[in-house]
């Protein structure tokens, strides 16, 4: 019996896992030229966004300098949010012109 109650829990702590896991959704944000786009994405905690670079040479900075992270070519970069709240982000060679975005985590 208590083998039984040992596979029966050992299922469904594997089965509350997989659920967990693949509730968890990924949003994708391009850098092209000059700007983010879409420029603001609302995502649930536990979320990742991925940047994905289309044309020039960017970096993905937080305000906060929590995350700092630089995209040329076909590079990609990603963050998961474990924390509610706004991220808020930019490029920092093209901050001059509004190359900047916005992460809501509800």
């Amino acid at each position: 019996m208590r083998k039984v109650l040992i596979s029966i829990s050992a299922v469904l702590l594997v089965a509350g896992l997989s659920a967990t896991l693949a509730s968890a959704a990924s949003t994708s944000v391009k850098a092209k030229n000059f700007s983010f786009g879409p420029k603001n994405v609302t995502i649930s905690k536990g979320d990742k966004v991925v940047w994905k670079n289309i044309a020039g040479s960017h970096t993905v900075t937080f305000n906060n300098g929590s995350f700092d992270k630089a995209i040329s070519g076909d590079d990609r970069v990603s963050r998961k949010f474990s924390q509610r709240g706004t991220y808020r982000y930019f490029c920092i060679p093209h901050k001059a012109l509004d190359m900047k975005g916005k992460v809501v985590v509800e």
